[in-house]
């Protein structure tokens, strides 16, 4: 009885999960591992990544994926503006913020952009859950904190870019006083006054 019972339990947790089951989902419940490798096995599941087995016809969600191993990266920069539609361009790597001393792999993850952030306050600053194009949720910076960082780091962006995001940001989505309350967390209020300013007076 208690066989069954845990195979139907990883049973539900891969319906539930539209297609995957990870080792951190059978751990969590406590089922043995052999269960695991048999349910692996009985439905010929891809491993898609480590601990990350899915069937045929799962669109693999790369954002989705990476996350569910690494939840302390959040999207940033590129990678956010893409998240968000401020950007049209595809990144080639992924962006993302993480606390200072995070280091969840011993080898160097590739297509990985990383900024180390030793504030607590400021890593958190921002912090929501974005769908992916595949309808699955990451967590990633809000817009307006996105615009800061585009902005603090103008330096990073192609021109191009930068000022279609801008342009975007603040025909689409203008949300002044977070956006402001964010500079000022981030010391960096002139320089996004100044360029709000400038955005403003074009349009």
């Amino acid at each position: 009885m208690k066989e069954i019972t845990n195979y139907k339990k990883i049973e539900y947790i891969f319906m539930r999960n539209d297609g995957f089951v990870t080792r951190k989902d059978i751990d969590k419940e406590r089922i043995p591992s052999w269960f695991f490798s048999e349910f692996v096995k009985k439905n010929h599941l891809r491993k898609i990544a480590p601990g990350f087995y899915a069937s045929d016809d799962y669109a693999v969600d790369d954002y989705f994926i990476f996350q569910m191993r690494y939840p302390k990266y959040i999207f940033s920069g590129m990678s956010a503006l893409y998240l968000h539609h401020l950007t049209d361009r595809i990144p080639d790597d992924m962006t993302v913020t993480c606390p200072q001393g995070y280091h969840p792999s011993k080898n160097p993850l590739p297509r990985l952009r990383v900024t180390s952030i030793s504030n607590q306050e400021l890593y958190a600053l921002g912090i929501i859950e974005i769908e992916t194009m595949f309808g699955n949720k990451v967590s990633a910076y809000d817009k307006e904190r996105t615009i800061c960082d585009l902005i603090k780091y103008r330096d990073e962006y192609d021109g191009e870019v930068f000022l279609k995001a801008i342009k975007t940001y603040v025909n689409n989505y203008l949300d002044q006083m977070k956006l402001f309350k964010y500079a000022k967390q981030m010391k960096i209020e002139k320089k996004v006054f100044e360029i709000m300013e400038i955005v403003s007076n074009e349009n």
